[in-house]
């Protein structure tokens, strides 16, 4: 918020000089500009939501299979079912907003949209800025070779040597992984889970640690270019995150889920995402 003072002179005008006073005035003026942060974006109900008619979530593509927009703007991916059928229960049409990772739970913060459903991994940093919901999806962090360099790196300790680059996306949990746990080898952040992934295929670095189902997946469409080491890095939960103020709004998230998984409406994304993958044709040739 800006607010803007003027503080002018006090002086004896006359009928004739009036015009001459009022100018030497304005010329005179300081003006003091205050500029205050921005207050934090205000509780939206789920009341709000449906009077509206718009839930507004925040989202990165390129997290195969959770979340990817096509080139005529089409979003597709199990997050994206996942919210469409949040949305459809709630009464209202989903959106959903393009938003760079490293800026996404300021975006939240800001008011932007109401949640972020984009494959986010539950920690216990993020918890001091967002509430998440219950887990909505079981992950862990693995690391990606070039399969040409499999006998020579079968697992991370191999990596960590000063002649090595480890890409990692940054912001992510793999990005905190490597910052604590390689000591030797140089980590190469890159902006998005694509670049790191084919970096590895074009041999600019020698592994990439991310989540497991990009991993998995981005493998399976390789033809064995690329090899997973076996090991799982960690043990980790996606969920979505909400502001504090909006706890009402993951209570009613939290029920949809429960709902949702009844239903069989969880299970049939994950086969359509995770087994049949009718998204694969489509994204292909990004990658």
């Amino acid at each position: 918020m800006v607010l803007v003072y003027g503080v002018g002179l006090v002086m004896r005008k006359t009928v004739m000089g009036s015009l001459f006073w009022a100018f030497l005035s304005m010329l005179t003026s300081i003006f003091i500009v205050f500029v205050l942060p921005s207050s934090p974006a205000r509780a939206r109900s789920i009341e709000e939501i449906k009077k509206t008619g718009q839930l507004r979530i925040g989202v990165e593509p390129g997290f195969i299979p959770f979340e990817m927009k096509l080139s005529n703007g089409e979003w597709i991916g199990f997050d994206v079912d996942m919210m469409e059928a949040y949305a459809k229960q709630l009464g209202v049409k989903v959106t959903f907003v393009d938003t760079k990772w490293d800026g996404i739970i300021p975006a939240l913060m800001a008011g932007k949209f109401d949640l972020i459903v984009s494959g986010m991994t539950i920690t216990e940093e993020r918890k001091k800025a967002v509430v998440f919901s219950d887990p909505y999806y079981d992950a862990g962090l693995l690391v990606m070779i070039s399969a040409a360099a499999k006998e020579k790196f079968q697992q991370l300790s191999d990596l960590d040597k000063p002649d090595i680059k480890i890409a990692v996306k940054q912001g992510t949990t793999g990005d905190i992984f490597a910052k604590k746990t390689v000591k030797n080898a140089a980590v190469v952040k890159l902006e998005s889970e694509s670049d790191a992934a084919n970096s590895v295929l074009l041999g600019k670095v020698d592994a990439f640690v991310y989540d497991k189902p990009f991993l998995k997946l981005f493998a399976g469409m390789k033809d064995g270019k690329v090899k997973l080491l076996e090991d799982l890095l960690s043990q980790e939960q996606f969920g979505a995150a909400a502001r504090p103020q909006d706890k009402s709004l993951v209570a009613s998230f939290n029920e949809f889920l429960k709902t949702w998984k009844a239903s069989g409406g969880y299970a049939a994304a994950m086969d359509t995402h995770f087994v049949q993958m009718p998204w694969k044709s489509k994204i292909e040739k990004l990658w």
